[in-house]
């Protein structure tokens, strides 16, 4: 948490404390009726006790699995066996799609099965420190990631990067690889 936010937020607790202390007393000094004074002392009790137990645990913090880091990618045919592999470990941007006289990709789908439904700029892999994120790159016919231990798989909008890692797998147009 940042130290401005921290201080508003300690700010603010000190005058809602302020406030309780403020109804008690009055409660208290002024002749009131005696049910009346004893609700107002404890609901302010409750209301602080419930204030110090949420302002007084620890803030959550997002649970991320671990994972082994990318190194390879994958090539899959049909039946799940491997074809081909591209290591990617230390690489900082991996572009996938097909070999063109106007130009060179990464990962090279040319001759996979379903190459005339690759683009040749298909999809892009850029690393963010030890974290991979897979982006379509305005292919023809798409490019969709299914999460490791998933059964679903998400379309990829384009220019809105998904996070990957090990265990998943892509999908460009019907070829699978594998992130390893």
């Amino acid at each position: 948490m940042k130290p401005e936010k921290h201080k508003w937020i300690t700010l603010i607790d000190l005058l809602i404390y302020g406030i309780l202390a403020g109804m008690v007393l009055y409660a208290l000094l002024r002749p009131l009726h005696y049910t009346w004074q004893m609700s107002i002392v404890a609901g302010s009790a409750v209301i602080a006790s419930v204030l110090i137990w949420i302002g007084g645990r620890p803030p959550r913090a997002k649970t991320t699995l671990t994972r082994e880091a990318v190194a390879k990618i994958v090539l899959l045919d049909d039946d799940g066996e491997r074809v081909k592999e591209w290591y990617v470990k230390g690489e900082i941007s991996v572009l996938i799609g097909k070999n063109t006289q106007g130009g060179e990709v990464d990962i090279d789908l040319a001759d996979s099965e379903y190459a005339s439904l690759v683009s040749s700029e298909h999809a892009v892999l850029n690393r963010v420190g030890d974290q991979w994120f897979i982006e379509d790159a305005e292919s023809h016919s798409g490019t969709a990631i299914r999460k490791a231990g998933r059964s679903d798989a998400k379309q990829l909008i384009v220019e809105e990067p998904v996070e990957i890692g090990t265990g998943d797998m892509i999908f460009i147009a019907n070829t699978r690889l594998l992130v390893k």
